[in-house]
């Protein structure tokens, strides 16, 4: 007996490998009980599942937009239209976006010194305003914006006038020095007598005047200057003819078929023509 004791005492336990089963399923727990648990695992699977409960990672932007939804409910909404929706969708949207009942209801004003506003414009605008679903504000700032832009406009034209005008004059100055004032006053009457006022102030594509136009200039003090010699052009009179009989002098220098001209020969041809032309646009005017 005491050798079967012996025998027990000296045995020892056996320590044995964990099976595959056992570790799996202690990493299984282990990994159950460390993973934090969503606050979604809190509600039914068929709420959790919900495309709009899905887009929500934190429950307090879910209660954000609970509150901002609730906040809603009594409040005018507006339906979007989409692509296919009809033009009385559209109109219904207009409507309670603030669009007048009538082209006619707009309350319109578009003053400025820039330009000479027509009335019809306004009406017209008004009417497309009204069909484009344009409110009161909006359409009022589209002609705000209109008048600021004729303003510019008008600002860099009397700008780019004042330029010409400047440069045109020093440039006639260096030219003609002392004898400027007086070109100039001639250049005018004649100017003012074959054309008028109304055509000198046209615009041309650079945004000066033709009336403020070096060669303009020039051209009709020459004019001036032929009239002159024979004591048609006064400087400084706005009368520029004097009394004579302007027909009677374009007769004696035609009928002279020997006379500078007809003669294109003679040196004085080109300057009796363009006299005989000047007699004639004179002549013209005073109609």
């Amino acid at each position: 007996m005491s050798e079967i004791q012996t025998t027990e005492q000296n045995v020892q336990p056996v320590a044995t490998e964990p099976t595959k089963e056992t570790t799996a399923t202690v990493n299984t727990t282990t990994s159950q009980s460390t993973q934090p648990v969503s606050w979604k695992n809190s509600i039914s699977e068929q709420y959790r599942t919900n495309p709009n409960i899905e887009k929500f990672t934190e429950i307090d932007a879910l209660a954000k937009s609970y509150i901002n939804a609730v906040s809603m409910i009594g409040s005018d909404k507006i339906p979007l239209p989409n692509k296919n929706a009809t033009e009385e969708q559209w109109n219904e949207v207009y409507n309670k976006l603030g669009r007048p009942e009538s082209p006619d209801k707009y309350k319109l004003e578009l003053k400025t010194e820039a330009a000479v506003v027509d009335e019809n414009i306004i009406k017209g605008f008004a009417e497309n305003a009204h069909k484009l679903g344009l409110n009161n504000s909006q359409a009022q700032g589209i002609l705000e914006f209109y008048k600021q832009t004729l303003e510019s406009g008008a600002k860099d034209m009397s700008i780019t006038m004042e330029s010409a005008q400047a440069n045109a004059a020093n440039e006639l100055r260096k030219e003609w020095g002392k004898s400027y004032d007086e070109n100039i006053q001639k250049a005018a009457s004649i100017a003012k007598t074959y054309l008028g006022s109304d055509v000198l102030d046209t615009q041309l594509r650079d945004g000066s005047r033709l009336g403020d136009n070096v060669k303009v200039i020039k051209a009709f003090a020459n004019i001036a200057g032929l009239l002159s010699e024979d004591k048609i052009v006064g400087a400084g009179s706005d009368n520029i003819t004097k009394a004579r009989d302007i027909e009677a002098e374009i007769k004696e220098i035609t009928n002279n078929k020997k006379g500078a001209f007809w003669n294109r020969m003679d040196p004085d041809h080109e300057k009796t023509v363009a006299h005989v032309l000047a007699l004639r646009e004179l002549k013209h005017a005073q109609r």
